[in-house]
């Protein structure tokens, strides 16, 4: 099974983009591809970006998330969120708001899919924690999905931007249940040469190889995972 995990950095410079994006999510031929700052802007074009290029890569399943109103730059507002794309039949999906902590200018969701393979269900999350500079928003981001999960009684791929260089930082949190992507060395953020997109898998799973794409995607590199149960 292979999941793969891209920021799509909204509309920026799509035109130079968007054959690359399609061209390396063709060649990867991810069973599961899972979105972050996918972007709905009317004035520029009547899909999200998501949409836009599984009209190239046909995936039979696309659902959609794109519920932050956020304040742009060039245009006065702008919807965001999370996008997921599936070969496999999607049993089931919801939408967790993550709390918004004081000083934080994002209100930060997750995206959660169960996806059929070959009579397994497979549960990920799709994650966009907020970015943590001054102020670690994305550890607690962490920290209370997981809670959310265990409550659930739930263990899920979590996988996406995490927005934290050091996930190490927070494995007492996770180490119990979890086996981390960087157990592999990679980078997915090149213009800080740092990683800051994770996935975290259940230890159900054997992680079996973790991969980036090139640059020029976006300013994130793609990340996929290889799994088995």
């Amino acid at each position: 099974m292979r999941i793969t995990s891209l920021n799509l950095q909204g509309f920026e410079r799509w035109n130079d983009r968007e054959s690359l994006i399609i061209d390396y999510l063709s060649t990867i031929n991810a069973d599961i591809v899972l979105f972050q700052e996918a972007v709905y802007l009317p004035e520029l074009s009547p899909f999200n970006q998501a949409q836009l290029l599984n009209k190239k890569l046909r995936y039979p399943y696309e659902m959609s998330a794109i519920s932050r109103l956020q304040v742009g730059l060039h245009y006065p507002t702008y919807r965001e969120g999370l996008v997921a794309l599936s070969k496999h039949p999607v049993s089931r999906s919801d939408i967790i708001i993550l709390k918004q902590a004081v000083g934080d200018e994002h209100n930060r969701i997750v995206q959660l899919i169960d996806t059929v393979i070959n009579d397994h269900t497979v549960s990920t999350a799709n994650v966009h924690f907020s970015i943590t500079d001054t102020v670690d928003f994305a550890t607690a981001h962490l920290k209370e999905l997981l809670t959310i999960l265990k409550s659930r009684d739930e263990k899920r791929i979590i996988i996406g931007d995490f927005n934290l260089s050091d996930l190490q930082a927070s494995r007492e949190a996770w180490q119990d249940d979890y086996i981390a992507s960087d157990a592999f060395s990679y980078i997915s953020f090149p213009e800080m040469n740092k990683r800051i997109d994770y996935a975290l898998i259940p230890k159900e799973y054997r992680l079996d190889n973790v991969s980036v794409s090139g640059d020029g995607l976006s300013d994130h590199r793609a990340l996929t995972v290889d799994l088995s149960i």
